[in-house]
């Protein structure tokens, strides 16, 4: 569940919707690493450079948010430790509707209380990013010592799996209890 974001800290990144016309309105925002240090997280990657578009439909009773993103940030190799830049982008939509009160609870449609003109963004685009990082980071175009070391640290051997690539005795045994029955 997101938390409602009415902080000051926040207030670049309210989108206001009263006196839009109906139909398609666009915004851009450039999200560097002063977007990502409002939030109180700490960040595996550094030297974000990210465009957000958000274009917002607007309907007669209400809105489609539709976010998407593209931009560059730094992250450290899980095999070498070495810091490399990484392509990311993606992608969210969002509905809005009006109620009673505000709830966030489902991730696609979003309830804005009755009377309000405006809506906060920072956490739909700082969680939009988040999913496009990958989890799994290796840098491109490891050089063959890296691989050389990564082969010879690999919990498989090569050659002794070679003859049968099925074969591991955990499973070996699983197969025997099997096939009894």
């Amino acid at each position: 569940m997101r938390f409602r974001l009415s902080m000051d800290k926040f207030k670049a990144y309210n989108v206001q919707f009263s006196g839009l016309n109906e139909g398609e309105h666009d915004f851009k925002f450039q999200i560097d690493q002063s977007f990502f240090d409002l939030f109180e997280f700490n960040q595996d990657f550094n030297q974000p450079s990210i465009q957000v578009k958000l274009t917002l439909v607007k309907k007669s009773t209400f809105m489609e948010l539709h976010f998407w993103h593209q931009g560059t940030v730094l992250l450290e190799c899980d095999v070498t430790n070495d810091e490399y830049t990484e392509d990311v982008e993606g992608g969210m939509d969002v509905i809005v509707k009006f109620g009673n009160e505000f709830d966030d609870s489902d991730d696609e449609v979003m309830i804005l209380p009755y009377g309000e003109h405006s809506i906060n963004i920072a956490q739909l685009i700082y969680e939009s990013i988040l999913l496009s990082i990958p989890n799994k980071r290796v840098k491109p175009n490891l050089s063959e010592e890296e691989l050389d070391l990564l082969d010879q640290f690999s919990p498989f051997d090569k050659e002794e799996n070679s003859d049968n690539d099925d074969s591991d005795p955990r499973w070996d045994e699983l197969k025997k209890i099997l096939n009894k029955n």
